[in-house]
């Protein structure tokens, strides 16, 4: 697997879980049982494309973006329902945007070390 494929696989996610929870947040008044369907579909198909980006990116990094960058998109669209983003939220959109940079870069991204009996060790 290339070292891009695993970033698709975490957007894929990011992008899921946000359609799934706006979904569950529209559904509420027009159609709940069939918006609820959806949104446990969609979120579970985020999982799963979770599930293969920590494959090749670290698992620290991955949770911190899908739920960093989600949370972010997250809030954006409730404030496009009609949510107030206030300054005090914005504050802490920039401040978990901030963490996830720095989860990122200060996660080692070196190739896997050969393990004594020939295979391959996850790196740290």
């Amino acid at each position: 697997m290339s070292n891009i494929i695993p970033w698709l696989f975490l957007s894929c996610s990011i992008v899921l879980e946000v359609a799934g929870t706006v979904i569950m947040k529209a559904s509420q008044a027009a159609w709940p049982v069939s918006g609820m369907a959806a949104m446990y579909l969609l979120l579970g198909l985020s999982y799963w494309c979770l599930a293969r980006a920590v494959t090749r990116v670290p698992v620290g990094v991955a949770y911190a973006v899908w739920e960093g960058v989600g949370l972010a998109l997250i809030t954006l669209a409730g404030a496009l329902m009609g949510e107030r983003l206030t300054p005090s939220r914005m504050a802490a959109l920039a401040a978990i945007l901030c963490g996830v940079l720095m989860v990122h870069h200060g996660t080692r991204h070196d190739a896997p070390k050969p393990a004594r009996d020939g295979g391959t060790a996850p790196s740290a």
